[in-house]
């Protein structure tokens, strides 16, 4: 069964990968197993780059950044430079797999 992710980002993130997938293999009318292998695929591919840009999978980590995002979101006057920095590097490292992303869809 194909799982569909509340964020409708990441299951197009999750489609635009498995198509691409699909189409460098040649395969144009997959059957259902492959359609569901593919989509297992991608999503390992997403997870992976997901986990790579948040960076280790440290709980106290991910906790920061987590703070650290909503302090500059909710109160950006009392943040620091540092901290907006922070911010904004894992943006970037989004906003970049999204449009690696679309580049892939294009091709």
């Amino acid at each position: 069964m194909t799982a569909v992710y509340r964020s409708r980002v990441i299951d197009s993130m999750i489609a635009t990968v498995a198509n691409s997938l699909l189409r460098e293999s040649g395969i144009n009318s997959p059957t259902k197993n492959e359609t569901e292998e593919v989509r297992r695929l991608a999503e390992t591919i997403i997870q992976e780059t997901v986990d790579t840009l948040a960076g280790p999978l440290d709980d106290l980590a991910y906790s920061t950044l987590t703070d650290v995002t909503d302090l500059v979101a909710s109160d950006p006057e009392t943040a620091s430079i540092d901290q907006i920095r922070e911010v904004a590097i894992a943006l970037r490292g989004l906003l970049d797999l999204r449009e690696a992303l679309t580049e892939v869809g294009q091709r």
